[in-house]
């Protein structure tokens, strides 16, 4: 019996952790994402190709700490 309680602890440990990484991916993707957009597509301004902005975008929404980082930088930063 005892054992059957730390399985079902555990189980119910990992569920809580994945309902809190689908918030946070959801929170990620419904917040950031437009503005995430906007700010890799301002970048044609200095003269960059429509598909690679469009790469860079796709690139970025997959992976949240390339993101975060290109959303931390100057646009001197961000065009390298």
């Amino acid at each position: 019996m005892l054992k059957k309680v730390s399985s079902m602890k555990k189980l119910n440990l990992w569920v809580n952790n994945l309902v809190r990484l689908l918030m946070h991916l959801e929170q990620f993707t419904t917040n950031k994402t437009p503005h995430i957009y906007e700010e890799v597509m301002s970048m044609e301004v200095e003269g960059f190709d429509d598909d690679l902005l469009c790469s860079v975008f796709d690139y970025l929404v997959g992976c949240e700490s390339k993101a975060k980082a290109f959303l931390a930088k100057s646009t001197k930063h961000r065009k390298i």
